[in-house]
């Protein structure tokens, strides 16, 4: 399983190869960089560590500045570990930049990110209640209240995971199956159709499709 860590730029729209306007997310995979490896002799299992961002040293401590220099690695902000297969994984090199041209244009890819954080809401915001009575003559403040939470004597109590006002925001969220629209190498962006989960300058997790993989492993099953 391959994938980029990268910086969610903001949205603006391009126009595909027939003519249409389409809405895009341009995401800066520009200083994605080989940290690590991990090998099934030495760690059970295959892997590749990449990082993103540049970070000073001095804004590192000793045990995570020890790691780069014993990777003999530059120090990189943001840090993601992607399984491959051994073989993969033996086509990269620790201090290798991984570029855009990862995916293609066409593909479908998962990006994963971190939703905007709204503080406490009501359940209006929060989970689009309709609202609990008209205003009307009598009905005094009432407008935007969740309604009843209980069930009466029977249980006695309410239930787990009730909608209810809260913390909203703040969410790992992964949005599947977005086109990869275009891909800049020298620029170091791709532009995926659609919109991401999170604010400008967040970051996000580009990985291949989870349901095209799994499709083609049924199909191969076959």
């Amino acid at each position: 399983m391959k994938g980029l860590i990268g910086k969610k730029i903001g949205m603006t729209q391009v126009f595909n190869d027939e003519g249409n306007l389409v809405p895009v997310t341009v995401i800066d995979v520009n200083t994605c960089l080989v940290v690590g490896k991990r090998t099934p002799e030495k760690d059970q299992y295959s892997a590749v560590t990449v990082g993103f961002g540049e970070i000073r040293e001095k804004l590192l401590n000793k045990p995570e500045l020890g790691f780069f220099k014993k990777a003999s690695a530059t120090p990189r902000r943001h840090l993601r570990e992607f399984r491959v297969t051994a073989e993969e994984a033996a086509g990269f090199n620790v201090g290798d930049a991984v570029k855009a041209d990862m995916f293609t244009k066409g593909e479908l890819v998962d990006v994963t990110g971190v939703t905007k954080g709204r503080g406490f809401s009501g359940v209006m915001r929060r989970w689009s209640f309709k609202g609990s009575q008209t205003k009307t003559h009598g009905t005094h403040e009432y407008q935007r209240h969740p309604g009843a939470i209980g069930q009466r004597k029977t249980p006695g109590r309410t239930y787990p995971n009730k909608k209810m006002p809260g913390h909203y925001g703040v969410d790992r969220v992964t949005t599947q199956n977005l086109t990869v629209v275009d891909v800049d190498v020298e620029k170091g962006l791709v532009l995926v159709k659609g919109a991401v989960a999170g604010h400008n300058d967040g970051i996000v997790i580009v990985r291949p499709s989870i349901k095209v993989a799994m499709r083609a492993q049924h199909k191969a099953a076959k």
